[in-house]
């Protein structure tokens, strides 16, 4: 198996493997050497995150997450830091997902999801945690 996948390659959520072995068969977690594998690994996080996983994806997700901040804390230069609303914004762009998708999940209305993008209201403890834990991202980037 090479070292990376195809982006193509990926299957769609619904047809991503359930249990961690056969997770590791589609993309083996391993310490990340350059850009080509955090792109692979930061890939099949996108494709995860949002969704409601097994067990054994979460574990997955948590491992393929871990090795990226490792990678990127020793790798990446430090960007300014962005604002909760801004970086929230940004990463939902990312994995397609849409203010109203995202206020779903947490439980919001959409008009609220909408105003607390983009920055006319800040994000309660409640928003901060349930988004932390729905898109499986570090708190702390929304504070």
């Amino acid at each position: 198996m090479s070292r990376t996948h195809n982006k193509t390659s990926l299957p769609r959520f619904s047809a991503l493997p359930k249990t961690y072995e056969t997770l590791c068969r589609l993309h083996m977690p391993r310490t990340i050497h350059d850009g080509i594998e955090l792109e692979a690994a930061t890939e099949i996080i996108d494709l995860m995150a949002g969704h409601k996983l097994t067990k054994d994806q979460e574990d997955y997700l948590t491992t393929l997450a871990d090795l990226v901040a490792v990678y990127e804390e020793n790798h990446i230069d430090q960007l300014p830091k962005l604002k909760p609303h801004e970086f929230l914004a940004a990463h939902l762009d990312n994995i397609g997902m849409s203010a109203t998708a995202w206020g779903k999940l947490i439980g919001i209305d959409r008009s609220t999801a909408s105003r607390l993008l983009r920055g006319e209201r800040k994000f309660n403890t409640d928003h901060i945690r349930k988004t932390a834990e729905a898109l499986h991202i570090d708190a702390g980037l929304m504070i």
